[in-house]
């Protein structure tokens, strides 16, 4: 019958094709997401539910045994005091330092801004095996300071600089402050000049100008490099590992020394209240900031 006559038009060959290479790309992602990523992420999560084994990687029964030793044991509650602490530190420490220089860049003219950002992005290509080495010939008791000080007359015996908190703070500040730093710029950037001439020009100084308009135009940025900053603070095994040395501990160094002695569900546990940590503190970030006003979601 035609389809004149039934009212019924068959849909072109080229709409089909086109849904289904829609459909095909949508599916890609996804389907690596879930292969690459949820995948491994439930396994993992599955073996942190399962009793240790002394025979095998793991054992067959569930348990809770392994998140329970770290919520009772007074060791894995200074582990987790300690990871907050550091991650708060770097992260504070960098947004202090990071949010005057971006100021600064994102004032310059478009070539100058371009010239800073990529003087910003030469560190990154550097292994943090190799930086952290660099902070140990500054630091350590044969190193830079230790010998200009006591060229100088102002100590007689090396300071013990290596291996303490503090040296991991800067460590690692240093280390992820380029980050911080271009994701401020790059927020200060798109903020449109004319709402702090408006707020100039309706008699505000530039102080309160900066905390009601500058301030919360960037949040987004802010809360960005804060995440960026606090989430590689948390997996920053290796550095934390050269300058904090074998008694300092974080909770990546936890799951590291875990693994590598085959106790793979509690590594797996400790893993995971490592994700939680990472989630709830950037969530409190987002909280806080609340970006997603500027962005006109909230």
């Amino acid at each position: 019958m035609p389809s004149s006559l039934t009212g019924f038009e068959p849909a072109p060959l080229g709409d089909f094709l086109r849904r289904a290479s829609s459909y095909a790309l949508i599916a890609t992602p996804i389907l690596f997401f879930i292969v690459f990523f949820l995948g491994p992420l439930l396994y993992l999560f599955v073996v942190s539910l399962l009793e240790p084994s002394k025979t095998e990687l793991y054992g067959t029964r569930l348990t809770l045994e392994n998140y329970e030793r770290i919520l009772v044991d007074d060791f894995y509650h200074r582990i987790v005091t300690r990871t907050l602490l550091v991650g708060s530190l770097v992260t504070g420490t960098a947004l202090l330092i990071a949010y005057p220089v971006a100021m600064a860049i994102a004032r310059m003219s478009p070539r100058w801004r371009i010239l800073a950002m990529i003087a910003l992005m030469f560190p990154l290509m550097l292994s943090n095996v190799v930086r952290a080495y660099g902070w140990i010939a500054v630091l350590g008791r044969q190193g830079v300071v230790n010998s200009v000080l006591i060229g100088v007359g102002a100590i007689d015996t090396p300071l013990a600089m290596l291996y303490s908190i503090e040296t991991v703070v800067i460590g690692l500040m240093t280390i992820l402050l380029p980050y911080m730093i271009i994701s401020i710029a790059n927020a200060l950037t798109s903020i449109d000049r004319a709402y702090s001439e408006a707020a100039q020009s309706l008699g505000a100084n530039p102080w309160r100008t900066f905390i009601h308009v500058t301030l919360p135009l960037s949040s987004p940025g802010v809360a960005a490099g804060m995440q960026i900053v606090f989430f590689l603070t948390l997996s920053a095994y290796v550095t934390i590992a050269l300058l904090g040395g074998p008694r300092f501990s974080l909770l990546v160094s936890l799951v590291y020394r875990s693994a590598m002695a085959f106790q793979w569900t509690q590594a797996a546990a400790l893993a995971f209240v490592l994700l939680t940590v990472a989630l709830c503190v950037g969530t409190l970030i987002v909280l806080v900031l609340r970006p997603g006003r500027v962005q006109g979601r909230g």
